[in-house]
């Protein structure tokens, strides 16, 4: 069943502030430097990503100068001249990896490359150099630039479903496939909220009704018997559920052709007084 969205609701949920860049919370400082982050050398005016940290250095395999050039080959970098990068640095590195198709792993500490592009309706997985992740269903990169995405769950758990949810320039984000584990955590906010994302039909459906591509559910024919079927999401499949001429249970299809029938037994009944 498509989830309903009254017009009140509706216009509440377009008032929505887009996810900017301004709401990606970063102070730079001289902590927190570890394999993955960010980190600014206020020595040299580079912005690197940290490959790994010993001693008193870090390796970094991507660097930005000054002069906004992106260098892939590994430098040591002292730890006692950077911090941890702030937004707009960060950003600046972003995009020009995006310039060349390519994607920064924080956890291995590692660059790969990626010609993906996601597809309308895809889960995906967003974040400011593998940092700050977003997870989500994909939209489209609008008119403007703009990466929309149907639905989203942000670091914090926080949950957004209006069908529409712009969170900022796509040039500022690595949009990679989402992995297993997120998907189950993503999956598990959206039933929290009684929801499941459906990639096929690109709609948020009731997770009451909702029944998995090819599982099984009963419905009533125009005679009244019961027929089981599988969901394919046909039209049929979609009219079904759409009326409530559809059910996960054999014995609620029962209770529902026997009341049919005892009213159409009261009808000829009035038929005959008549």
């Amino acid at each position: 069943m498509a989830l309903n969205i009254t017009g009140k609701e509706a216009k509440k949920r377009m008032k929505m502030k887009p996810y900017r860049r301004k709401d990606i919370k970063n102070i730079p400082g001289k902590l927190c430097i570890s394999k993955g982050v960010v980190v600014f050398n206020e020595a040299t005016l580079e912005t690197g990503l940290v490959g790994n940290v010993s001693g008193e250095c870090i390796s970094v395999p991507v660097r930005v100068t000054a002069d906004k050039q992106l260098f892939t080959d590994d430098v040591v970098m002292p730890l006692k001249d950077c911090r941890e990068a702030d937004t707009e640095q960060k950003i600046a590195v972003q995009r020009l990896l995006n310039k060349r198709h390519l994607v920064w792993d924080r956890r291995k500490g590692a660059l790969s490359e990626s010609m993906y592009i996601p597809k309308d309706g895809q889960q995906v997985k967003v974040s400011l150099l593998d940092g700050h992740v977003i997870l989500g269903a994909f939209k489209e990169i609008d008119r403007k630039g703009n990466l929309v995405l149907y639905c989203l769950m942000e670091e914090d758990g926080t949950l957004r479903h209006s069908l529409h949810e712009e969170i900022g320039i796509a040039e500022n984000w690595q949009i990679t496939p989402i992995g297993t584990s997120a998907r189950s955590r993503f999956a598990d906010a959206l039933h929290r909220e009684g929801i499941v994302w459906n990639g096929r039909l690109k709609r948020l459906e009731s997770l009451e009704m909702h029944i998995n591509r090819g599982g099984k559910y009963y419905y009533l024919n125009d005679v009244l018997e019961i027929r089981e079927c599988r969901d394919s999401s046909r039209p049929s499949d979609r009219k079904r559920l759409e009326c409530g001429n559809y059910f996960r249970e054999r014995k609620d299809a029962e209770l529902v052709r026997d009341c049919v029938r005892s009213i159409v037994k009261l009808n000829r009944g009035k038929d005959v007084r008549r």
